[in-house]
């Protein structure tokens, strides 16, 4: 199961990377390798053999990459280990790919400068800016995000008072929707791009693009509250119906944003393409000092916080400004404290297991990273050694193929602690007055001796 939730991200990544830099080495809408150059540039010698170092070296990086791909379904059965990797992996894969993109984008842009190909003004061109910043009159109101912010609210409410380990599904559903919120206000305040010499095409262009990405954004936002509800519901609802559906939903849940966000941005890209082609004077901005590295733009004398993409689609942060600033630290500082953060604590779930001690006051302590329990003996209701667990579903915790730690509900069961290693009976099972506890040791013998401890512990406490 963690295998296959590993491999269909890990397929995601690598066909974005392929077709996204693949499609980089080709001439389009004047840039090569993100680079503006005329035509003619083309014929040059140097051109061609940059475009035909960058293919072959792209083609033997994408192999590599399916090569170091192979050790995530070998480590099977090690699932700290595995993820690690598959973090580790796709970092690297990212990483890569950016060096080599650099290192041509470079080599270009040197070219470029050496043989003064120019396209356009050097600068910013300045033309009817009037018409270009009206705000978008026709884009949905961003009072329409008052209705799925009120459907987070109440999955926060409603599932919260279900299950505590719920009220992450809420607060996911809440900051996601004022997240989505506020970059509709972002883009309406935003400077309006001038892509011709026309006033009314550049007014019909920003129209455009304000309006279908403020849709798109809206309907992520309705599309992900309906999401968070199936989870839910899945987890307060476990059935093998239910786990008949769940990875094809997942795989569901997964392609439908990218899917509706390549539709978006490919729609606005044809219709800026037949517009600019029809009057026939498109206005070509020949800044490629403000983009560093040819996928990160840096333009302190441009306060747009948001700009079009050079590679992809969508939009990329304008780190010259003290917004874009604070938001690409924060984004770098979060995923570094993720992946570290993450990598931690599995190696070190996989290396130190749960341990149960009774105190000589009669308390029981259940050590283990991130769910540890303790609880009174004198609350034990009943306490008994069984070969089965029910199934059920996780609500907060891991669960592998070795390994079910953490917060879990099970069919007629209900709410449960489970500190166990699969498939090993026998199984401790620890009923209190509001949810049961499962436990065992890695050995069997263990498993009983400690069995046998609590229940002499518990006879003479009564």
């Amino acid at each position: 199961m963690l295998t296959f939730v590993l491999l269909f991200p890990a397929l995601i990544i690598y066909l974005v990377l392929f077709f996204t830099y693949r499609s980089i080495g080709s001439y389009k809408n004047g840039l090569l390798f993100s680079i503006a150059l005329p035509p003619h540039a083309l014929e040059h010698a140097d051109i061609k053999a940059i475009q035909a170092r960058y293919r072959s070296t792209f083609k033997k990086t994408m192999l590599w990459l399916l090569i170091l791909f192979i050790p995530i379904p070998a480590l099977y059965n090690f699932f700290s280990y595995q993820t690690v990797y598959f973090m580790f992996w796709s970092h690297t894969a990212f990483i890569w790919i950016l060096i080599l993109y650099r290192k041509t984008f470079a080599a270009t842009l040197a070219l470029k400068r050496r043989e003064e190909w120019f396209v356009g003004e050097r600068k910013v061109i300045h033309a009817d800016l009037r018409a270009a910043q009206l705000k978008n009159q026709t884009a949905p109101s961003p009072l329409w995000f008052v209705i799925p912010l009120s459907f987070s609210i109440g999955i926060l409410i409603w599932f919260g008072s279900q299950d505590d380990q719920l009220y992450i599904l809420g607060i996911v559903s809440v900051i996601l929707t004022l997240l989505f919120l506020s970059i509709v206000l972002m883009l309406r305040r935003s400077k309006s791009t001038i892509y011709s010499k026309r006033s009314e095409t550049n007014l019909a262009l920003n129209q455009m693009k304000r309006r279908s990405i403020s849709f798109l954004l809206l309907t992520m936002a309705f599309f992900m509250n309906v999401q968070q509800v199936f989870i839910g519901f899945l987890s307060l609802n476990e059935t093998e119906a239910l786990n008949a559906i769940w990875l094809p939903l997942i795989i569901l849940f997964s392609l439908f944003p990218i899917v509706l966000i390549i539709t978006v941005y490919r729609r606005l890209a044809n219709a800026r393409t037949e517009l600019l082609q029809l009057e026939n004077n498109p206005v070509y901005s020949n800044d490629d000092e403000y983009w560093a590295n040819g996928f990160t733009y840096h333009n302190p004398h441009d306060k747009s916080l948001l700009v079009p993409k050079r590679v992809g689609v969508g939009e990329t942060i304008n780190t010259g400004t003290l917004a874009g600033k604070l938001i690409m630290g924060g984004v770098v500082g979060l995923l570094l404290s993720v992946v570290f953060g993450v990598s931690f604590m599995l190696i070190r779930s996989e290396l130190i297991p749960p341990t149960l001690k009774l105190t000589d006051n009669q308390i029981v302590d259940i050590k283990y990273p991130m769910y540890s329990y303790t609880f009174n003996l004198d609350d034990v209701k009943e306490i008994s050694l069984t070969d089965t667990v029910p199934k059920g579903s996780k609500s907060n915790g891991e669960a592998t193929n070795k390994h079910l730690r953490g917060h879990f509900r099970l069919q007629e069961v209900g709410k449960a602690r489970l500190y166990l290693f699969r498939n090993n009976p026998p199984f401790i099972k620890i009923e209190l007055a509001d949810e049961v506890i499962y436990y065992n040791d890695e050995l069997p013998a263990n498993t009983e001796a400690l069995y046998k401890q609590l229940s002499d512990a518990i006879e003479q406490a009564r």
